[in-house]
């Protein structure tokens, strides 16, 4: 009989130190996890190391007789519920709790028997066998190589762009559109919990029962650093699709940018999405609305299913883009049919063709030639009007399509009025890029830049991304000598100055009022976001 490690399951001849993966035969598990070389389902399964495990249960890698193939089994076994002594298979349910297990193993094993049903998904794994023994229960899932999501990003250079971003993840939304339509959802989506298979697919991992990602419950909630929504961290928030598109969209927007989005339980009501305006411009409009609209924190505002995050990815053409297409058409026609009257004639229409493109390329380079050089300013002249008979082509084309808008100039004016006056306009939206800029020319709170830029014609509904000027990069001191505390903390921060105190005795000033700076003067210049310490009085020296 054949001989596994119990690291790889692959075949080894009983060595101590497997030769494929280095693990060591006379390692133990630790309690309450299955021991090593433990049997399932009647010798079907050997179980081998622990692979990783939570409040729901652990997996562990396995081989499976019948399929002669490593296979991964998960065991449920609900922390704080259930105990097992160290070699032993047989699970112990803590008393009292006997009502609350049989409620956890029910939910735990619909919530598999359903992800079992949709095996057809290409996002994600088979589930081969359900099965109950030991007093509790399992599934056991393909295995198959893949490498971390994670690592795929490294590997990448630490973000892809939207062209390699679109067909990994749009299968995926198909995915989990299918597993909320069939009742379930998977609130844990993340890089941790994606991989990339070998022939290039991503897949998703890491599926558990609701109640082991909410908080409030039974369990210590565990939920995905960066991805978890805000419901989520709220005691009795409801989970429902909305839920899955925010932690979509944060791994899809960590696979754009490299980092993950700020904890939604720690982000501003002010919309600010912590991505470099570069990264802004170098993605379609329709993608950067639909990554704002997905990491909304409010479940009200956010974009609340992956069919409609699924059309907002997924931009239809303009009316100029289709005008484009028909004039190509038209070309390759008329090219097909002059191919084709001209190999009726006798002659080979590849030749016809390359002659014809040929001379006609040379007679229009040697007249261009000749034209430009005895009529420079005329040349220009023809330049200017295409590019405003090309302007006045968009603006015309935004007028006559009721779904496009042209973007207005948004540089130079006071972001808090834009928003202000912006209301609840749905024709666009501005987001503040999370960013510092400092400008010798726009005042604090001035707009500095956007994307897309003004002109452009864009959907209605798109996310114009504005920088905002943060000012001088260096501000001057105000005088706070005899002031109070709060008044002198006050200004310092309306500078943009952190302000720490320092205590010290004082003849001139009364006990509680500002002395002064302690490494400045009043009229100095320092740093945005310096720390300023600021002398308070402790009144007159006790001697």
């Amino acid at each position: 009989m054949a001989q596994f490690c119990f690291g790889c399951m692959r075949e080894n001849d009983g060595e101590q130190i497997c030769p494929h993966c280095g693990f060591d035969r006379a390692s133990e598990q630790p309690a309450p996890f299955l021991p090593l070389g433990a049997v399932l389902q009647e010798q079907n399964y050997i179980v081998g190391k622990k692979l990783e495990n939570n409040a729901e249960g652990a997996k562990y890698i396995g081989y499976s007789n019948t399929m002669h193939s490593p296979v991964i089994i998960h065991e449920f076994m609900p922390a704080g519920i259930c105990g097992r002594a160290k070699g032993k298979t047989n699970v112990v349910i803590r008393s009292g709790y006997e009502d609350k297990f049989k409620e956890l193993n029910e939910k735990f094993l619909n919530y598999y028997r359903t992800i079992a049903r949709l095996r057809e998904l290409s996002a994600i794994g088979p589930i081969f066998d359900i099965f109950s023994e030991n007093g509790v229960s399992y599934t056991v899932e393909e295995r198959y190589d893949s490498i971390p999501f994670t690592e795929y990003i490294d590997r990448r250079g630490g973000n892809i762009d939207w062209n390699t971003a679109r067909p990994l993840f749009m299968p995926l939304i198909a995915s989990l559109e299918a597993l909320h339509s069939a009742g379930i959802g998977h609130y844990a989506i993340s890089p941790e919990n994606l991989v990339v298979t070998t022939s290039g697919k991503l897949r998703l991992t890491g599926f558990g029962i609701k109640e082991i990602h909410e908080t409030g419950g039974f369990f210590d909630p565990d939920l995905m650093e960066g991805c978890a929504a805000a419901e989520q961290y709220t005691e009795g928030g409801k989970l429902d699709q909305s839920t899955d598109v925010y932690g979509f969209t944060a791994t899809l927007f960590y696979a754009l940018t490299g980092h993950l989005p700020e904890n939604s339980n720690e982000r501003k009501s002010d919309g600010k999405l912590p991505i470099p305006t570069s990264v802004f411009k170098r993605l379609p409009p329709h993608v950067v609305t639909a990554l704002a609209g997905g990491l909304q924190v409010q479940q009200s505002k956010r974009i609340s299913t992956f069919d409609e995050l699924r059309t907002q990815l997924s931009a239809a053409p303009t009316v100029k883009a289709i005008r484009n297409e028909a004039t190509r058409s038209a070309i390759q026609s008329e090219a097909a049919s002059n191919y084709v009257s001209r190999k009726k004639e006798g002659i080979s229409g590849a030749v016809w063709a390359m002659l014809s493109v040929l001379t006609c390329m040379l007679i229009l380079l040697v007249a261009g030639i000749v034209w430009i050089n005895s009529n420079p300013d005329a040349f220009k002249n023809v330049l200017a009007a295409e590019t405003e008979e090309s302007s006045e082509e968009e603006s015309e084309e935004s007028k006559t399509d009721p779904n496009l808008i042209s973007i207005p100039n948004l540089i130079g004016k006071n972001y808090d009025e834009v928003i202000a006056k912006q209301g609840n306009s749905t024709e666009y939206t501005i987001i503040k890029a999370n960013e510092e800029n400092f400008s010798d020319k726009y005042e604090e709170g001035i707009i500095v830049s956007q994307s897309p830029e003004e002109g452009v014609n864009a959907e209605k509904g798109v996310t114009v991304v504005v920088t905002v000027s943060k000012g001088l990069p260096n501000r001057e001191l105000p005088v706070i000598a005899g002031q109070s505390v709060e008044t002198a903390v006050k200004a310092l921060s309306d500078k943009g100055f952190i302000a720490s105190g320092n205590y010290v005795a004082s003849d001139t000033v009364e006990e509680g009022k500002v002395v002064g700076y302690e490494n400045y003067n009043a009229g100095d210049s320092a740093p945005y976001g310096a720390k300023i310490i600021v002398n308070i009085s402790t009144g007159p020296e006790v001697s």
